[in-house]
């Protein structure tokens, strides 16, 4: 199960501060092109739930930044489509994004900056996703490298590094490890409230599962029950990745017997996404 917030939103890639401004390959960008404006208009398509426009979507911009060379542009919209094959399960798309976005950090060497963190880190949760959580070790350790070297300590983004390192150790059967990293995950969103409520909330759900497949069942309860404080607090928006994070620990709530929740949150996120069509 995945339950990471980059499922729904990865930060877009900053790439445009390592080439962006005057292309690349001698190319000019797009003119009149806002990658943030690009990025907008594809979250407000998933807020609508239109998960066929928002593919589209993105793949008509990669063939743009292709055709012009623009490997910044290119590696913002790969590190989106990571997450949204996954999402989405297309296994074989999912990879391709992984593929083409390593290739183009190594070969403008973003190995130490932030936007080479992003997509190593995108890359590693893609393949972790896709059943191949030993794979993805070593660039969850280059993200880490390239982090440490550019981010405070208490960064939101070492939170998502964390969370995600967790659920690939899980993965691969060394629980004390992913809960050690949950840890370290819970330690930084704490220092974020309340714009990481919903986070940890979430961190909650992956605990809950981590100590089932442990055999450590009398710990299932207090992490669901802290879960759900997180998912009625006041102070938690109730937008579109509220309803993404509703659908995905839905099912999880009702795995574990509690039935109400798990309908509560679905018509959460059905009201939502409707407004979001409107």
């Amino acid at each position: 199960m995945i339950l990471e917030k980059e499922d729904w939103k990865e930060g877009a890639c900053p790439a445009e501060s390592q080439g962006k401004k005057s292309g690349s390959h001698g190319h000019e960008p797009l003119q009149n092109t806002s990658i943030h404006g690009i990025i907008e208009e594809f979250d407000r398509l998933l807020a609508r739930d239109d998960k066929d426009a928002a593919a589209a979507y993105l793949e008509t911009w990669l063939s743009r930044f292709e055709d012009t060379g623009d490997w910044a542009g290119q590696i913002t919209i790969l590190n989106e489509m990571m997450g949204f094959y996954r999402n989405t399960g297309e296994k074989e798309k999912g990879l391709s994004a992984v593929k083409k976005g390593l290739s183009l950090a190594g070969e403008h060497r973003l190995s130490e900056t932030v936007s080479g963190g992003t997509t190593y880190l995108n890359a590693a949760t893609t393949l972790k996703a896709f059943g191949r959580a030993a794979e993805a070790m070593p660039y969850y350790e280059q993200a880490f490298r390239a982090y440490g070297k550019n981010l405070d300590a208490g960064d939101y983004r070492f939170g998502g590094l964390f969370n995600n390192m967790a659920l690939a150790y899980e993965d691969l059967g060394d629980f004390a490890k992913a809960e050690a990293y949950y840890g370290k995950a819970m330690d930084i969103m704490e220092g974020l409230k309340p714009g990481s409520i919903l986070e940890i909330a979430v961190t909650w759900m992956n605990l809950a599962c981590l100590y089932e497949k442990w055999g450590r069942e009398e710990e299932i309860e207090g992490c669901l029950l802290l879960a759900a404080e997180g998912f009625h607090s006041p102070e938690v928006p109730h937008d579109s990745y509220y309803a993404f994070n509703c659908r995905k620990c839905a099912m999880t709530f009702d795995h574990f017997g509690y039935f109400r929740m798990k309908q509560e949150l679905l018509s959460e996120a059905e009201r939502i996404y409707g407004e979001g069509a409107r």
